[in-house]
Parts: C-alpha cells; structure tokens; sequence
C-alpha cells in the first residue's frame, strides 16, 4: 500500500521516510496517495484510504489556537514562558515512542508529564508528532508546544517507523507492516487477561455536626483502604480482577471492613463528585493488559463517561471538573497499563459500581468498534463543563445501539441495565446517602 511522507523540506521527515522505506516529498503529487503521513505540510488533499495527521489538525497547532482549546478543557499551556525544566514526549496514537529531556524526574512527575502530553494531542486530535511540556518543581505541569514534525534522530526516526507500521496495521486491517519488517502488532490480549482494578475514593461525614472527619483518623496512607496524600480523602484499592463482577465483590468486602473500622453510626461514608466543598473525588478505574490508543481513550470518553456522567449529581459534578474530571484524563501505569480518571466516584451504590466497571470492560476492550466522537465537536465539550444534560441525552441511545451489537456486552448487559435505566429515568446518584446503606453493610455500634 502506497504511503507518501508530505513534509517542508525538513532532514527529519526524509529520515523518517528512509526508516519507512517509502516515498517523500514537499509538494502535494497530482494523484493522490492511498496513505498519507502530513510531516508539519498541510496542502492539498487527504490520502484516500487513510491520513496521519489531517490537515485542519495541523492547522490548529497555532499557538493562540491551542490556547482556546486547552483554555476549555483545563488543561495548562503557555508558550513563552521560560522553563528550566523541561520535556519533549514523543507519541503515535497513544503510545509513547520516547521522551527527551536534560533534566532528571520522580516518577511521580514523569507520570503526570506524560499524562498531559497524551491529554494535549488527544484533545488537539494529531495522531502523530510531540509535545513539549514544562514540569516545574511545584505547580502544575504545563504544555508549550505541539508539534507535527517534531526533529528525529536517524534512532528516533527508525522508532517512529515501526510504530506508524503498527498504526497503519491497525488502521487498515492490513497484514502488511510498512517499516516493520518482523510483522510484530500491539493487540489486546484475550478477555481473561485483561484485568480492571480500581481506587473509589470516599469521604467520612460526621452526622450530628456535618463536618468532615478525615479519612486518616482511621486509615493510612498504605493499604488496601487507606487515604489520599490530602488525609481527609479515604480510597479502596482491591487487588485487580478479570471478573466486573468480581472486582465489585471485592469492593463490597473493604467497604465493610471500612465501616467496622468506624465503629460509629454517627459517621456517614459518602461518594460521588464533591461531598464536601471543595474536595473532589473521583472513581479511578485502572485496565492491564489493554494497550492504550486515542481510539481507546475515545471510547472511554463517550461510551462510559457520557453515560456516567448523566447519572452524577449535576450541581457537585459541575464544581468538581474545575479541577478534575475531565474530557482525556488518563494516567500511565506501566507496558499496556493506564488509569481512566474523568469519571467521579461510582461507588454510591453496588449497582452503578457493578455497571461502570462493566462497562468499562466491554468499551475498553472494544473500542476499535465504536466509533462515535462526540468530543469532536466542541459545543459538546462546553455542555459537558457546564453540565448539560439535556445536549447527552438524545445522544446517549446512539451510544447504547453501538454497544448492544457487541458479543462482549450482551455478556455483560444485564450488569449495565440499570445505569440505562436511571438514564432514561433521569435519575441521578445519590451523594448525601450512607454507603453501609445503600451497600446493606452492617453498622456496628
């Protein structure tokens, strides 16, 4: 299959080429090619089977552009400022090809970098190229730059090669890998290897005076209950499992050695968005064994967090994706490990945590076939930051006609059934209920 490098006149896209073993040039050619790769050139048509990084995406890099754009997902960006400390994240599709950087940093920085730069060209909708964040020792990590043909190392370029094989693989269903000649492909692993995890976070309300009592009174850090660095936020850690069902078990059970632990009927444990001012939690679920790709984050956004989100407690979830919740959230965990992290805390009830695990399933090991991007459309990013339900919920039967053609999911379904029900109901969690209630969980006095 034809695949042509459209560049302006740069070493590094004729390096690339070289890797791809496949043609190069500066000018749009009067036939168009059946694959296109846009190496920072916009001009003329897109390839006619498939196209990696289309044009109005390049256009849109411009720095006030992207300016707009990060400004309404939250997402930190300046430009011109200066920054010691520095680093250029190189991606194809989800998968980090390498990093650059003079500058050594925690993991925990190196994570959160990364996670911003999948999270920048996600939103900036480039399939190819790199991103240039500024990690500084306190604040918030920030993106300067976007790049569509970033400059490659002869090493670099031969990584870029195989990974653009593997994408164009995927992408076309071909067996034939351009620049990779032993044939290797990133796939997902059968069902039972896939495993869900999850960290539900939870908060400890005193009934009689409504004050929040911090989760570490009662918990440590470490542990399979424990809290956040805050203190005052409690979270679940079970062990992963292949099993939704299984991994909602296992919730159940540290849900009641958490409510032994509190010895008290006067503490409520709540979930959901915000249950106090000011303290966001959210519902964290964890997948290995799944390789990350934009198309998988697309489908997390739309097919299980539009539907979790019509069910969230609008006015809590509106105040808490000011500062997390968002469209893209994802964090890295290692080889075919990440975290999805925009929806709030399902646990306020083992039925919406059984249908959101669920889903989550069925949506992450699927996404290949689901191909509907609300996000696309920005009027449907700034309705769901503002919390307009009514914009998703028409929407939301298109989402559900998609997964009920899936194998998977009728295995699942009637485990999702009643988040569909509340949907159509317009129902929404509740986030002032007691979880040792809405679980059934023994109160100890």
């Amino acid at each position: 299959m034809s695949l042509l490098v459209l560049h302006r006149n740069q070493l590094s896209a004729r390096r690339l080429a070289q890797a791809l073993r496949c043609q190069e040039g500066t000018t749009f050619p009067e036939l168009p090619p059946k694959i296109l790769l846009r190496f920072g050139n916009s001009e003329g048509e897109e390839g006619t089977v498939l196209t990696i990084n289309k044009s109005s995406v390049i256009q849109g890099l411009q720095a006030k552009k992207l300016a707009a754009l990060y400004k309404l997902h939250r997402l930190p960006f300046n430009s011109q400022a200066r920054d010691s400390r520095e680093m250029i994240v190189h991606i194809i599709d989800g998968f980090i090809i390498a990093t650059q950087s003079a500058k050594q940093f925690s993991q925990n920085e190196r994570q959160r970098a990364l996670g911003t730069a999948l999270r920048a060209m996600y939103l900036a909708r480039l399939d190819l190229g790199a991103v240039k964040v500024a990690i500084p020792a306190r604040g918030r990590i920030r993106v300067k730059k976007v790049m569509s043909a970033p400059a490659l190392t002869p090493s670099l370029a031969k990584a870029y090669a195989e990974a653009i094989g593997q994408y164009i693989a995927r992408r076309t269903n071909s067996s034939s890998l351009v620049g990779n000649p032993d044939g290797r492909l990133i796939t997902v692993t059968s069902d039972e290897k896939v495993l869900l995890g999850a960290d539900p976070e939870f908060m400890i309300k005193n009934i009689r005076t409504g004050k929040l009592i911090p989760a570490s009174r009662f918990f440590t850090l470490q542990g399979t209950i424990g809290c956040d660095n805050r203190r005052s936020i409690g979270e679940l850690r079970p062990a992963p499992q292949s099993s939704p069902y299984k991994l909602t078990e296992s919730i159940r059970t540290l849900l009641g050695r958490a409510s032994k632990k509190l010895k008290n009927k006067r503490y409520r444990l709540l979930a959901g968005s915000q249950p106090f001012q000011h303290f966001p939690i959210g519902g964290h679920i964890h997948f290995g064994g799944v390789p990350l790709s934009f198309q998988v984050m697309r489908a997390l956004d739309n097919y299980l967090l539009i539907p979790l989100y019509l069910v969230e407690k609008s006015n809590t979830a509106i105040k808490r994706r000011r500062y997390y919740g968002y469209i893209g959230d994802i964090r890295l965990k290692g080889p075919k490990r990440f975290e999805y992290r925009s929806p709030g805390s399902w646990l306020v009830s083992p039925e919406v945590t059984l249908a959101a695990l669920s889903l989550a399933k069925v949506v992450a090991l699927s996404a290949d076939q689901l191909p509907l991007d609300y996000f696309a459309d920005l009027n449907a990013c700034r309705s769901f930051y503002r919390g307009e339900k009514d914009y998703f919920r028409p929407l939301c039967q298109h989402l559900r006609k998609d997964l009920e053609k899936l194998p998977l999911y009728n295995e699942l379904s009637s485990s999702i059934l009643p988040l569909w029900e509340m949907i159509e109901q317009s129902q929404e969690w509740l986030e002032d209920i007691d979880l040792r209630e809405s679980w059934l969980l023994e109160q100890e006095t």
